[in-house]
């Protein structure tokens, strides 16, 4: 995540930000699968420092339950949408 981040931070120190130069930047493979590498990693940490969370500070079994629920298909939403943006809708 972070070797991702610099790259990102780097390329937008030497380049200007216009939609153009975000498009060179993100239309090779390699890059939409390394920033889809990137979240899918971002979304499993999100997933265990919400759990450490819920567990700390929610003490009513239910509620957790519901909570991890909701959290749960949040996550799974957005690793569904993910790969689909990434690699069919900014295809072109």
């Amino acid at each position: 995540m972070i070797a991702y981040s610099g790259i990102i931070v780097f390329y937008l120190f030497f380049n200007a930000f216009t939609f153009e130069s975000w498009v060179a930047l993100m239309s090779p493979l390699w890059m939409r699968w390394t920033t889809f590498i990137f979240f899918l990693f971002m979304i499993i940490h999100a997933w265990i420092g919400v759990q450490h969370v819920i567990d700390d500070y929610i003490k009513f079994s239910f509620l957790k339950t519901l909570i991890n629920i909701i959290f749960l298909l949040l996550t799974l939403a957005q690793l569904i949408y993910l790969p689909y943006f990434l690699l069919v809708i900014f295809n072109g």
